[in-house]
């Protein structure tokens, strides 16, 4: 609009799009809260979008250590060379999906997510 108002509401995870919420800088880095599925889109659109966004657990659920999708979604990204993800972030997903593996007494499961851990040492 020549006013410059938002005509859309912004794409929110699943779980906030009912709750009639619009959350504009959610997260820490100040960086707006969206849908796995918008990051996606934009990821096609750029290659070199910030995949931090996209595999961030809150944009998929609402459990903030639910590291579930973000590390097999990661994986199939990885296996179609999107590879811009700093070792730090690839290493924080490893290690907080194979904790919530461990946690569930599934530690074979872990241990193969560890496996993935791109720094050997």
């Amino acid at each position: 609009t020549p006013e410059s108002e938002k005509y859309a509401c912004c794409p929110l995870p699943p779980y906030l799009e009912d709750s009639g919420c619009v959350v504009e800088e959610d997260d820490n880095a100040g960086r707006p809260l969206r849908d796995v599925c918008f990051h996606l889109l934009k990821l096609y659109s750029d290659r070199h979008y910030d995949l931090d966004q996209l595999l961030d657990p809150r944009s998929i659920t609402s459990d903030p250590v639910d590291y579930r999708l973000s590390w097999h979604l990661w994986e199939v990204l990885r296996a179609l060379n999107y590879t811009h993800l700093f070792k730090q972030g690839q290493g924080v997903l490893n290690a907080s999906y194979a904790a919530q593996l461990e946690s569930e007494g599934l530690w074979e499961w872990a241990v193969f997510v560890l496996l993935h851990e791109p720094d050997t040492q």
